[in-house]
């Protein structure tokens, strides 16, 4: 089990007004009846957002309807699976702290979805996830990674509301974590990408290194997926290259493409 030098902290961007018992915190909804109605609605329909809101006015009992803490996981649940970044941020909370009987606590469930909320661009989640590879998170066998943190500690600092992620980046530079190029948030984010070699049968696919390096700077997991889906890669998914694309941060979604991607003969 690897330690944590401390416990995982969530500290919204943006200010909200509803957060439920495991610490995550949704947008308010109207507290007009007849708005609840039309979301309900909506949420049927399959939209994400109107699904986030009425997850937010079941865990709050409000807007007309009685607070519903199985409704709101439930309705909160299809938002995610919807690709909604919030509501994948605050899923997220849930498995990591647990939210019973609804939500049973599954840490690495929980850096999952933190990972595609991130990967959406979501301020929040940056920060959080930034939180997890600074400090580490043991319960999901993740080790302190400073670098990997100022990654998305930069991402987050460049987003409005973002004093927390700034100040993160500073404390890294001042105990020697980190490099002056490292902490500086303003800069453009260096290019990390490399594109595939050419060869005579097209693009040569995508190395173990190139992949590594891809994750580590600039490109979010998901889109490193659509260029492996795109190129391939010439290496096979052993245990090792698994651990090695697991800490740069790759998310199972880009683990199992990566597994099942054609390798040249």
């Amino acid at each position: 089990m690897i330690p944590s030098r401390s416990p995982l902290r969530v500290v919204p961007l943006v200010a909200v007004s509803i957060c439920i018992t495991a610490g995550a915190c949704l947008a308010a909804v109207p507290a007009q009846a007849q708005d609840i109605a039309t979301l309900q609605n909506q949420a049927k329909a399959g939209d994400a957002e109107a699904q986030y809101k009425l997850a937010s006015a079941y865990f709050s009992g409000t807007g007309g309807v009685p607070k519903d803490m199985q409704q709101g996981a439930e309705w909160l649940q299809k938002a995610a699976k919807q690709e909604h970044a919030a509501a994948q941020n605050a899923l997220s909370i849930m498995y990591r702290s647990g939210f019973p009987p609804y939500i049973p606590k599954d840490p690495k469930q929980g850096i999952e979805w933190l990972r595609k909320s991130a990967d959406h661009g979501y301020a929040t989640a940056e920060y959080n996830l930034a939180l997890v590879y600074r400090d580490g998170y043991g319960e999901a066998n993740i080790s302190p990674q400073p670098h990997m943190a100022a990654t998305w500690f930069r991402k987050a600092a460049r987003q409005p509301g973002s004093g927390k992620s700034q100040a993160g980046l500073a404390e890294m530079l001042q105990q020697g974590l980190i490099t002056k190029q490292e902490a500086n948030w303003q800069a453009p984010e260096p290019a990390t990408y490399v594109p595939p070699k050419p060869t005579k049968s097209g693009p040569a696919p995508f190395s173990l290194a190139e992949v590594e390096t891809g994750l580590k700077g600039s490109i979010t997991s998901k889109r490193m997926a659509t260029l492996v889906q795109q190129f391939g890669v010439d290496f096979k998914l052993n245990d090792a290259a698994q651990k090695r694309l697991a800490d740069a941060g790759a998310a199972p979604d880009l683990l199992q493409i990566i597994a099942t991607s054609k390798r040249p003969l």
